[in-house]
């Protein structure tokens, strides 16, 4: 789940306390000429939950898919085909399947599918690092065509790539893979664009990540997932009406999610819509309870 970054330098918590200085004065000239001074922001009330974080990222598959080990292996294929033939077994043998694999990239440095074979083995077993590091290399490396490599295998080195660095929480990183995989698009697709819009969400970037949603869901309309965080990246701007859109679409595909629903309620009780905030407790209260009980401190009940 990816997580609100909360940093700032001191010049900018210096820059917005200055800020809210100069609305102080220009609030108090306004009340000096006779004019209403704005409303107060709609704050939570304390212990209230906020909004629901992101949904998750797609991610791609990780495994090695193949058949049977040789009993020699000892070329580039066989030590290939030995590799696959041991992430195969029940249970998948990794060490051994990345063993052949690393004596293979000896063989023949300059593929590019041992180093990307690698980086599946060691996404899968959660060393984020060494994955990183064995796609990075193979995006750089030649495919070999007679064993049916393509540019689309490349495609997804970049793509795996992504999900890795944003499970290492290096969005910035994951964003530009993420822009190389949709540079090489063959045709319109949906994955890389959400999943975009979670590292540029995580960056802070929501107004990118609205964007990046928006692209998604143009492509798959019911893509539910994608219209659920496009209502999270709406509230996290305080743009509450377009939130309470993305979220109603969200339960318009998926009725039973209760973290839409709950959304929805507190979007509706920013926006000072109690009937609205109502029927979302109750409708709350048949699923989840104990979301239903949050929204209803809310009002008052």
């Amino acid at each position: 789940m990816v997580k609100s970054l909360m940093y700032a330098t001191r010049a900018l918590v210096v820059a917005l306390l200055l800020a809210g200085c100069g609305a102080g004065v220009v609030a108090s000239a306004q009340q000096s000429q006779g004019q209403p001074a704005p409303p107060k922001k709609k704050k939570l009330p304390p212990g209230a939950k906020g909004f629901a974080q992101f949904a998750d990222r797609d991610a791609s598959d990780k495994l090695v898919t193949g058949g049977a080990t040789r009993g020699q292996c000892a070329t580039y294929e066989e030590l290939l085909e030995c590799a696959v033939g041991q992430a195969g077994l029940t249970p998948p043998n990794l060490t051994t399947a990345a063993e052949f694999l690393m004596q293979a990239a000896k063989l023949k440095p300059n593929m590019f599918r041992p180093q990307y074979n690698l980086g599946q083995i060691y996404e899968s077993q959660g060393k984020y690092k060494e994955a990183a590091a064995a796609y990075k290399r193979a995006v750089t490396l030649k495919i070999d065509e007679t064993m049916g490599e393509t540019q689309v295998n490349v495609m997804s080195a970049y793509f795996n790539l992504a999900n890795v660095y944003a499970m290492m929480n290096q969005h910035a990183q994951a964003v530009a893979a993420l822009q190389e995989v949709i540079r090489r698009l063959p045709e319109p697709y949906q994955t890389p664009h959400y999943n975009l819009g979670l590292s540029q969400a995580a960056l802070g970037k929501q107004q990118e990540a609205i964007n990046s949603f928006k692209e998604a869901i143009k492509i798959k309309p019911d893509y539910w997932e994608a219209h659920y965080n496009l209502g999270v990246a709406y509230s996290k701007l305080e743009d509450y009406p377009q939130a309470i859109e993305a979220f109603k679409k969200t339960l318009e595909l998926k009725p039973d999610d209760a973290q839409a629903r709950y959304n929805l309620g507190l979007a509706y009780y920013f926006m000072d819509n109690a009937a609205a905030l109502a029927a979302e407790v109750q409708a709350l209260q048949k699923t989840r309870p104990e979301l239903a009980q949050e929204l209803a401190k809310l009002s008052g009940k």
